[in-house]
């Protein structure tokens, strides 16, 4: 995945979705000129900030709904890993029409996520059946979560994007992940 990321090069300002604790924004971080992590957790963006330290001082980390934030500047590129399978269908095509007000005009877009694999899974989590929508999570401390987790076939994905004005190029590693390049159409 770095080697796909470092051949898209995504420089200039860069917008992660997502953020997460920071594996990406330290990748990101290594390109942009400026880079904004914006994530719904404030503890995850402690820790996102904590992994980066001092080595990063042109990230600007956000809190916020990414249903909801809105940016006042446009951005070159928009990142997001780990994301995409956890939107509900309802808000899929609205959760694209942020990326595209995010972007500048010429902007791209780099996606990471999931593929549907048995052996990619934590040996207590069951992997829900191929046409459901819903898994089961269950945490170290015992308790349990029903989450959005959709496993997307690139060519799938692709035509659902394309259906909405995306041209994204989505392709597979070959083991766990899949991975998009595009712009709007």
């Amino acid at each position: 995945m770095r080697q796909a990321l470092a051949a898209f090069e995504p420089t200039g300002r860069v917008l992660e979705l997502a953020a997460g604790t920071g594996w990406w924004t330290a990748e990101l971080a290594k390109y942009a000129n400026h880079l904004t992590a914006v994530d719904a957790s404030v503890e995850v963006l402690e820790l996102n900030r904590e992994r980066l330290g001092t080595a990063a001082p042109s990230v600007e980390y956000v809190q916020g709904d990414i249903f909801a934030w809105q940016t006042s500047q446009p951005y070159d590129v928009v990142f997001f890993s780990f994301w995409l399978s956890h939107v509900p269908p309802e808000r899929f095509a609205p959760f694209w029409d942020t990326v595209r007000a995010a972007l500048k005009p010429g902007g791209r877009v780099f996606l990471i996520d999931s593929l549907r694999s048995e052996t990619s899974r934590a040996h207590d989590n069951a992997l829900p059946e191929p046409e459901k929508i819903v898994a089961t999570r269950r945490l170290n401390d015992g308790r349990e979560f029903d989450i959005i987790k959709i496993f997307y076939q690139p060519e799938t994905l692709a035509a659902d994007l394309a259906t909405i004005g995306w041209n994204v190029k989505v392709e597979t590693t070959e083991n766990y992940f899949l991975f998009g390049v595009g712009q709007p159409a």
